[in-house]
């Protein structure tokens, strides 16, 4: 995974500290705060998750790729003026790298303990949340959508004392088409928008399914991961395109896989 560029507009805002790592041996445990009145959420220790490498916001919180998704997030928050938010983070085609940006933009959230992110996988038919976070869980949104679950049933706790995630369930192949076009999506959507400060959708992308357009216009915005050297152009227009037609609105571009040159000299001392 390169580095990532923002495309919102530019902030001035200072980058919040990363949360300690939880795994340090020297390191205090997090507090669990009561978040605006709410009930603390549930977490998991820290020993016990085996997240995939890819997440380098939780592997290697103060590498040169976390602190472009804290940039990333300092400009997200600028955009929405520090107001909570749900978006979906989704690409004009497949291998861009939206689950990985919408994972590591989580627990870059969840470097703010006075906000709370939720992530929720609707991606039925390639969902790969589960996988990157190692996770078994049987029920998710699909349950939730079915009316079989409430979001509580599903709602899996991370580490982080104010992240959690939803997977997306188990599905058979005649009903993922219908599943996001439910009235029970909007019902979920506003349960979380009650309950967390930010709403990360993951979604799969707009030129392949209708999907993404369905939940972003639940969500309202997006998030619109690109890959460098890979995209075409007319691709990123054409998902552009997509979204505006059913009135999502994009917040910003993600650029990633991103190769920089640096000069011998500059190596050295650096």
């Amino acid at each position: 995974m390169g580095n990532v560029l923002e495309a919102i507009q530019k902030s001035q805002q200072q980058t919040p500290k990363p949360p300690a790592d939880p795994r340090s041996k020297n390191a205090a445990p997090a507090p669990v705060p009561v978040l605006r009145g709410r009930d603390p959420l549930p977490t998991v220790p820290a020993k016990t998750v085996k997240y995939d490498s890819a997440l380098v916001a939780w592997h290697r919180r103060n590498g040169r790729m976390s602190e472009q998704y804290r940039a990333l997030r300092t400009h997200l928050l600028a955009h929405y003026h520090d107001k909570p938010f749900a978006l979906i983070v989704t690409s004009a085609q497949s291998g861009e790298g939206k689950t990985v940006t919408c994972l590591n933009l989580a627990f870059t959230l969840a470097g703010m303990q006075e906000c709370r992110t939720v992530v929720v996988d609707c991606d039925f038919r390639k969902g790969a949340v589960a996988s990157m976070l190692c996770d078994p869980a049987e029920r998710g949104l699909a349950d939730v959508l079915r009316g079989e679950a409430t979001p509580e049933e599903v709602i899996q706790p991370t580490p982080f004392p104010n992240l959690s995630v939803i997977l997306t369930g188990k599905t058979s192949a005649d009903e993922v088409g219908g599943l996001v076009s439910r009235q029970e999506l909007d019902d979920l959507t506003r349960h979380l928008r009650r309950s967390y400060d930010h709403v990360l959708f993951d979604t799969p992308p707009v030129n392949t399914l209708s999907d993404a357009g369905v939940v972003g216009r639940v969500a309202g915005e997006s998030l619109l991961v690109v890959r460098m050297s890979k995209t075409r152009r007319e691709s990123v227009r054409r998902a552009i395109r997509h979204l505006e037609a059913v009135n999502v609105k994009i917040a910003g571009l993600v650029l990633t896989n991103q190769k920089y040159y640096i000069p011998n000299y500059l190596y050295r001392y650096s």
